[in-house]
């Protein structure tokens, strides 16, 4: 059962003192000023965007838990994954989860390292101001399982970033599915790229079947 309005209400009050609180520059001057205004809207809009559960997703570049802690507090269906590479943040990451009580999986490095066994783990991964789109594509699809779904946030640029990061996308085994133009979605003001992972690697994409549709909205 997702939390009810007022105790997600409070969880997400409580998650904003703790970043405020923080020592460790997890916003810059201008995203504290927007923290309730834009960056704790967007992530639960972006939470809501979300596929039904049960499923395995993992949050890269984690940062101050913009998205990954509001997903986590708000989709208890999901078993949520961070992924951060700089330890102190991953560290405020571990903290803050076990001051919200809220259970997540903390990984203190980069995504695309194998070292950690994060190979073909999960069903959704969501990403948010993480890197342009050529590279984070390469990195984040042999983490998702064959027909898992990338949300990627992005700014107003989308439309460059995926026209420069086609041919990326193609070696990767995947293929995008929605974009902000035709996906009827508004994630605050946001833009969110959805890319499917089609075949375990890039040779197989063309005879791969479909990738899996991003599902209707998850209500919470």
């Amino acid at each position: 059962m997702p939390p009810a309005p007022s105790d997600l209400d409070t969880a997400l009050a409580a998650l904003a003192r703790l970043i405020r609180a923080s020592p460790h520059n997890l916003l810059s001057p201008r995203g504290l000023r927007e923290l309730e205004s834009r960056h704790l809207p967007e992530s639960l809009a972006l939470a809501r965007r979300l596929p039904e559960g049960p499923a395995t997703m993992v949050d890269i570049g984690s940062g101050g838990g913009l998205p990954g802690l509001v997903i986590a507090l708000s989709r208890p269906d999901l078993a949520v994954t961070l992924v951060e590479a700089t330890g102190k943040k991953a560290r405020f990451l571990r903290d803050s989860a076990r001051a919200l009580g809220v259970t997540v999986d903390v990984v203190a490095g980069r995504v695309e390292d194998s070292s950690h066994g994060l190979q073909g783990r999960f069903d959704l991964a969501t990403a948010r101001a993480v890197a342009p789109l050529h590279q984070l594509v390469p990195w984040v699809m042999p983490v998702l399982r064959p027909g898992g779904l990338l949300y990627a946030v992005k700014g107003n640029r989308w439309a460059e970033e995926l026209a420069q990061a086609r041919r990326a996308i193609a070696r990767s085994g995947a293929q995008v599915v929605a974009t902000p133009l035709d996906d009827g979605h508004d994630v605050v003001d946001a833009s969110v790229v959805i890319i499917a992972r089609r075949s375990a690697s890039g040779a197989g994409a063309a005879e791969a079947g479909p990738p899996a549709s991003p599902v209707t909205e998850h209500a919470c």
